[in-house]
């Protein structure tokens, strides 16, 4: 995906639908398929064969295990494929072998310079490996390209209803906020819909006065984040966060009847710190709409 020139196009060739095809991949097909027809794109539906062996009295039966996955993997995706050529999309397939999915997934992506990454996660609520130690996290923190993850409260999706015609753009007002917000923004022109900006601080100002000052700044700098031409469509809601960012998010969501929720995420080697481990994971488990991720480039 990306955004170019001035007005802001949208350019979605190439998706990668990343299955295990479970119950959260089969609701993120319908999303991939439904993304590929509105933006005319290819998808490559891609599963990973883990190959993990805890130890080595193992070895043989893993590779009878392995070869009956292999098999699986294979009739599952030709399945898919059949679903995806009858709708109209083009597809391709794409078997992988790793002991570690999530690079794996993002080698792929990196090789083949995928536009957008879709993907199902198994989040479960209060879980410290909700997101950390996941496939999903992985993907999502190493991904250069946008990811959208179905959580597993994401509501099922038909044809008719698929749109983001309510968006929810939650930013730290980092440094690259404008280029993250410029993804939402066209997303949200593509549906002809309205976008909801909003910023959570972790340290309010102590007074009312402070507040008011805070808030005031804070509405300021996220209108620079939207342009000119946007502003008869695109509303600025700032939300001063006391406590639970992601209950404040997801309040808003659900407020708004939002479609998609956009928050930024930090590429890193090292772990999500706990303040947006807190944020995204309780964002993913419990949102009812899918959540789209932007990394850092």
């Amino acid at each position: 995906m990306s955004v170019t020139g001035d007005q802001i196009n949208l350019i979605i060739d190439r998706v990668l639908l990343a299955t295990d095809f479970s119950v959260a991949s089969d609701i993120a097909a319908k999303y991939a398929c439904a993304v590929a027809k509105r933006f005319s794109s290819t998808v490559t539906l891609a599963n990973v064969i883990d190959l993990t062996i805890t130890s080595r009295s193992e070895v043989a039966v893993a590779g009878q295990h392995i070869a009956e996955m292999r098999r699986d993997s294979r009739e599952n995706l030709g399945r898919l494929e059949n679903d995806f050529s009858n709708s109209g999309v083009r597809v391709k397939t794409q078997i992988l072998e790793s002991r570690d999915p999530a690079a794996s997934i993002i080698a792929l992506a990196e090789e083949q310079a995928f536009d957008l990454i879709i993907l199902g996660t198994h989040a479960r609520r209060g879980l410290t490996k909700l997101i950390l130690g996941s496939c999903a996290e992985g993907v999502i923190r190493h991904a250069s390209c946008p990811v959208i993850t179905i959580g597993p409260n994401a509501k099922d999706l038909t044809d008719d209803e698929f749109s983001f015609s309510s968006i929810v753009f939650a930013t730290d007002l980092a440094p690259d906020a404008a280029r993250k917000a410029a993804l939402a923004v066209a997303l949200a022109e593509d549906s002809i819909g309205k976008i909801h900006l909003c910023h959570f601080v972790q340290h309010p100002g102590k007074t009312s006065s402070d507040i008011s000052r805070q808030k005031l700044g804070f509405e300021a700098a996220l209108e620079k984040l939207v342009p000119a031409s946007a502003y008869d469509w695109c509303y600025s809601n700032c939300i001063l966060e006391h406590g639970d960012a992601a209950s404040r998010i997801l309040d808003t969501a659900k407020r708004v009847k939002a479609k998609l929720i956009v928050l930024g995420a930090k590429q890193s080697p090292r772990l999500l710190t706990r303040f947006e481990n807190g944020i995204l994971s309780n964002v993913l488990s419990l949102a009812e709409c899918p959540v789209m991720t932007v990394g850092s480039v």
